[in-house]
């Protein structure tokens, strides 16, 4: 994962077949999922107050998570029914697609499974899992592009995200002052995804004979960032 090397180069490295590479990674990475998946990332709302930093407990209290979505680059398949579906308009080129969640003091909370790359923010929060570890009086924040007002109605859940531009060409004085705030905090899950991507095996365009696996790298890495220094430096 950190080094990103293919099944060809390792098994030079090892002096073993290279289906024998691919069995190895495959049982490894599962072992490594089995392992890590057994920690318990979503914590519940006491915790999630208890660890906040203050810039949350004074803009936005009601945080539980803050989520982003991005794009892994891959192969394209030689099916032109896959290719289709793995295809991302934003990217121009194959992708998987994956949502990622931070508490407010950057600790990785949520991760979902990977979807293709035609898929878009909205369909995979619907499909993810997410919404139904939420509870009445929690708040999502992301990017203006969740538009999940109508998924929300009803559930007591509420998200913040920047205001879309006005009609008539401008902001106000205080949209423009919320999106300065929520920019200013919705940031650290950027972070947290440069911080994930920091292994080359993500960085690369990951080989089709991995796709098994990736779905496990991809969890592996983010839970390994537990294991690091603090996201956010900021005072309780």
């Amino acid at each position: 994962m950190k080094c990103g090397f293919l099944a060809e180069d390792l098994s030079v490295r090892f002096n073993i077949h290279r289906s024998s590479v691919s069995r190895k990674i495959i049982t490894w990475a599962n072992y490594l999922y089995f392992l890590l998946g057994s920690i318990n990332i979503w914590p519940n709302r006491e915790t999630i107050l208890k660890h906040m930093p203050q810039d949350f407990k004074r803009l936005y209290p009601k945080t539980r998570i803050i989520i982003d979505c991005t794009e892994i680059f891959t192969e394209k398949p030689s099916s032109l029914a896959l290719s289709s579906k793995t295809f991302s308009s934003y990217k121009n080129h194959s992708t998987w697609r994956v949502l990622v969640g931070i508490a407010a003091n950057g600790a990785v909370t949520f991760i979902s499974a990977l979807y293709s790359g035609c898929m878009l923010d909205i369909e995979i929060t619907k499909l993810c899992g997410l919404l139904e570890l939420l509870k009445p009086g929690d708040q999502i924040m992301a990017d203006k592009g969740f538009v999940l007002n109508k998924l929300l109605e009803g559930t007591g859940i509420t998200i913040a995200t920047p205001h879309f531009l006005c009609t008539d060409g401008q902001f106000t004085p205080s949209q423009i002052e919320d999106n300065q705030k929520i920019a200013s905090l919705r940031i650290h899950v950027e972070r947290h995804i440069k911080r994930v991507k920091k292994y080359k095996l993500l960085q690369n365009t990951v080989h089709l004979t991995l796709a098994g696996s990736v779905n496990q790298f991809w969890t592996i890495a983010n839970i390994l960032t537990l294991f690091r220094r603090p996201l956010i430096k900021q005072k309780i």
